[in-house]
């Protein structure tokens, strides 16, 4: 009598990757079943709810975002607006990862739905928002951007991108294409650094 087969840990959570990636939020267990070649039953034996299947399979972790390491090892030399389209492309696949999780934790019917670890006054993301606004402020000192708040511009580069996510997950869902990643963080990068005032008019 041949013994069953056994399914790794690994093969589920691949296959959890590729309907994450393909349908977003609205995948289903039964679907990552399916693409695993499991019973729907094994994978709450190993993950205790789909959140937790989500979590482990997107590898979404709480630590320090990428960005928080550009802009500390970023040079005086460099370009500012080049730094901030790196934290921007950091920040996008950051919140690809820390959203769909998120809205997962919210359709569980969680308080809050925000991770502990994002909580509290030294979470990442709050490490992550002081260095860039130390980092514009710098900017500022040294005549590089005009005098404004920091923490405002910050928030806005990182506001914005995060709802360049959400509707990402939307347009998704829609089968409609988001606005690539590129032109759109050159776009903000340009808007912010140039302001909106429109240029003087002639004879002014």
């Amino acid at each position: 009598m041949s013994r069953p087969t056994v399914i790794s840990d690994e093969r589920i959570l691949e296959a959890a990757r590729e309907v994450f990636i393909e349908q977003g939020i609205a995948a289903t267990t039964a679907e990552v079943a399916r693409r695993a070649g499991v019973a729907e039953g094994t994978i709450f034996k190993r993950f205790s709810t789909k959140a937790e299947l989500f979590k482990a399979a997107m590898q979404v972790e709480f630590d320090d975002p990428d960005w928080l390491r550009t802009l500390i090892g970023a040079r005086d030399e460099d370009d500012p607006r080049e730094v901030l389209y790196q934290v921007g492309v950091q920040a996008v696949s950051f919140f690809r990862r820390l959203m769909p999780f998120i809205m997962m934790q919210w359709s569980t019917g969680k308080k809050h739905g925000v991770p502990d670890q994002l909580l509290g006054p030294n979470s990442p993301p709050l490490r992550a928002l002081k260095a860039l606004s130390v980092f514009i402020e710098r900017q500022i000192r040294s005549g590089q951007m005009r005098k404004t708040e920091p923490e405002i511009v910050a928030r806005m580069l990182l506001g914005s991108i995060q709802s360049y996510v959400f509707f990402e997950i939307l347009l998704r869902a829609q089968a409609k294409m988001p606005l690539p990643v590129e032109p759109y963080l050159r776009g903000l990068i340009n808007v912010l650094w140039t302001g909106v005032e429109p240029a003087p008019k002639r004879g002014h």
